[in-house]
This record gives C-alpha cells, sequence and structure tokens, in this order.
C-alpha cells in the first residue's frame, strides 16, 4: 500500500507508480528491493524479462481469473 503523502497516516491501493512507469521506469518497490524478487514487465513482449521468466520457471498463479493486475509466482 502507498502512502497519500510523505506523512499522510492513510493509505491507499498501489496503483504500480503509475507516475514512475509513464517515464519507462520500474515501481519504487522494484527497484528497491534488495534481493531482486520483484518483477516488472510487458507480458504481451516476448523478450521482456516477466516472458522469459515465465516461459522458462515453475510458475503458478493465486486466484487465476480475469483480475488485474496479474501476479504470477515463480520458483526454481
Amino acid at each position: 500500500m502507498a502512502a497519500t503523502g510523505p506523512h499522510a497516516r492513510r493509505r491507499r491501493k498501489c496503483h504500480w507508480c503509475l507516475q514512475r512507469t509513464r517515464q519507462v521506469r520500474y515501481p519504487a518497490c522494484v527497484e528497491v528491493c534488495p534481493v531482486g524478487a520483484r518483477k516488472f514487465g510487458a507480458l504481451l513482449d516476448p523478450e521482456s524479462e516477466v516472458s522469459l521468466i515465465l516461459a522458462r520457471k515453475n510458475v503458478f498463479r493465486l486466484k487465476a481469473g480475469s483480475t488485474l493486475p496479474q501476479f504470477f509466482y515463480f520458483y526454481d
């Protein structure tokens, strides 16, 4: 959940850092993840990192369906 301001006490739903992704930057949580566990990208681009991960790793989804955004979990 993202704060509504630097000192805000309220929370709002994550919007994948829309202001950053419009500037072709990763969401902040992806950039700062200390172990590189979060991935973000274009599923429709077969050369994107996330497409390659989905093609090569063991992948599962919780609550798979027509919900957006889509979250995939992968493991070796």
